[in-house]
């Protein structure tokens, strides 16, 4: 399935690191952590003329160390596939557990592990829909990204992700790029 996901990747990572220069990476003073809580996730959007792919999961985290950062997330997320034969769509719901920590201004290291339930589904020979199943999905992803602060309390961030649990029933394609943003509390 094409996307617009590569043109708005590209122009939202431009975005943030030529913003760099202009917002102060600070979220706190240097001499310790004020916003403990953090609440915020990421989105993606897919569309082609084969159908559309949306992604929405909020997450809760709580800084643990000014670095460390643990939480949970949830995630939604809707498919649908048309052509001339065949037409479906399901909604796959699921949530896991996730840790990140900060390596150098911004640069992050991040780690997750997520169940989702999944519906499969079985085209038989002739291109139409022979049976639907809802299956469970265990990922595990590890990777990095850049964290941007606008301010001491809100930021962007980019990551790319891998799945190192991939079998063939995983709704996710290696490499995984996310888009989210937050806020602390």
């Amino acid at each position: 399935m094409k996307s617009i996901g590569s043109s708005s990747f590209l122009a939202f990572f431009l975005l943030v690191f030529l913003s760099n220069a202009l917002v102060s990476q600070s979220r706190t003073d240097q001499s310790g952590y004020e916003n403990k809580w953090v609440f915020g996730g990421d989105f993606g959007i897919g569309f082609s003329s084969y159908g559309a792919n949306i992604i929405v999961s909020p997450q809760i985290g709580y800084r643990i160390t000014p670095a460390w950062e643990a939480g949970t997330r949830i995630t939604y997320n809707y498919y649908s596939y048309k052509d001339r034969l065949l037409k479906f769509s399901s909604s796959n719901y699921g949530g896991g557990f996730y840790t990140s920590y900060q390596i150098f201004r911004g640069l992050f290291a991040h780690a997750e592990n997520e169940l989702l339930s999944y519906q499969k589904v079985y085209i038989n020979s002739m291109g139409t829909i022979e049976n639907k199943e809802r299956i469970l999905i265990h990922s595990v992803f590890a990777g990095g990204g850049y964290r941007q602060y606008f301010s001491s309390k809100a930021f962007a961030s980019i990551m790319i992700l891998y799945n190192l649990n991939e079998t063939l029933d995983s709704p996710y394609n290696n490499p995984l790029f996310r888009i989210g943003f937050g806020f602390g509390l």
